[in-house]
């Protein structure tokens, strides 16, 4: 189980994946709600994660990547 300070470390990484599934959302015309249809997730988690916050696991990385059909490499790099 991660703590806060073990959340902290990963801040960025956060983020980097919080601003790529906005990207490719965003690219697919998609809404926040259309996509947490899409995934199974709730549209108040879509909007966590877009914003960075809180850990996440990789299931829902592996859903969110299915709904927006990309792999899962693409939501973890950084655009260049």
């Amino acid at each position: 189980m991660l703590v806060t300070g073990e959340i902290e470390i990963f801040k960025d990484q956060y983020k980097i994946i919080g601003l790529n599934i906005r990207y490719y959302r965003s690219l697919r015309g998609y809404t926040q709600q259309r996509l947490s249809s899409l995934a199974g997730i709730s549209r108040s988690r879509i909007s966590d994660l877009e914003c960075g916050k809180g850990a996440f696991n990789i299931e829902t990385l592996l859903l969110i990547a299915a709904a927006l059909d990309v792999d899962l490499k693409s939501l973890l790099k950084e655009k260049e």
